[in-house]
C-alpha cells in the first residue's frame, strides 16, 4: 500500500535549483512524505543492541542532531529501507540514497541504496520496495526518484593520465550518462522521434 507521495520541485534547465545537490531534493520529499501522513522514523534501540561494543553509544550523533529534529507530535513508525532512483550520480558522493535518507532525518541503522535504470529509477525503486514488502522482507520503506540534470559535471576524461600539457575533451556527463543511446550512438531525443 502506498501511503504518501510526494512529487521533487521542479525547475527550468540551470535555474533557480541548478546548485541544489540531488540529495537535498531527495530528503525534502523524503521528510515531506512522512509528515503528510503524520509519521516521523523512529530510531530503532533494538538495532542498536546488536551493534559491537564500540557503536553502542544510543545518544544521537553530531550529524544526527543536526537532521533529527522531527515533530513529537508525529507518530513514529520503524522503517526498514530506502530505496531511491538516481542516474547522474557523478560528483553527488557515495549512495546518493543514504545521503538522502540521513539528511532527512532517517537513522543511520537503516539500508538505503540507490538504483540506476535511466528514465525508469524512480519507478523501479517504488517496485522493488513492492516486491520486499510482498515478501515479507519489509513493512515500511520509502523509496521514489530524484534528479538534478542542471547538476551534472562535465568529465575530462583523459585528464587523470595523459593530458599533461595538452589540451583535453570535456564531455558532458548529462548527456553522456544521461542521454546518450549507447549502443545506436545517439542522442536519446532522437530515439524519442523515432519511437513516435
Amino acid at each position: 500500500v502506498i501511503v504518501s507521495g510526494v512529487r521533487t520541485a521542479i525547475g527550468n534547465y540551470g535555474g533557480a535549483l541548478r546548485d541544489t545537490p540531488v540529495v537535498k531534493l531527495g530528503s525534502i520529499v523524503i521528510r515531506e512524505a512522512l509528515k503528510r501522513v503524520g509519521l516521523r522514523p523512529k530510531r530503532d534501540l533494538e538495532v542498536l543492541s546488536y551493534a559491537p561494543e564500540v557503536f553502542k553509544d544510543t545518544g544521537l550523533t553530531e550529524l544526527e542532531k543536526k537532521y533529527f529534529d522531527w515533530d513529537d507530535s508525529l507518530q513514529e513508525v520503524r522503517i526498514d529501507e530506502v530505496i531511491m532512483g538516481n542516474v547522474l550520480q557523478a560528483g553527488q558522493g557515495q549512495n546518493t540514497a543514504r545521503q538522502s535518507a540521513i539528511y532527512a532525518g532517517i537513522p543511520k541503522e537503516v539500508n538505503a541504496y540507490t538504483v540506476n535504470k535511466v528514465c525508469a529509477s524512480g519507478m523501479k525503486a517504488i517496485a522493488l520496495a513492492a516486491q520486499s514488502i510482498k515478501t515479507g522482507d519489509a513493512e515500511v520503506i520509502v523509496a521514489g526518484g530524484m534528479e538534478n540534470m542542471s547538476a551534472a559535471l562535465y568529465y575530462s576524461p583523459t585528464a587523470r593520465w595523459g593530458a599533461r600539457i595538452f589540451n583535453t575533451e570535456m564531455v558532458d556527463g548529462m548527456v553522456y550518462d544521461g542521454l546518450w543511446e549507447t549502443f545506436y550512438d545517439y542522442h536519446m531525443g532522437l530515439t524519442s522521434e523515432n519511437i513516435a
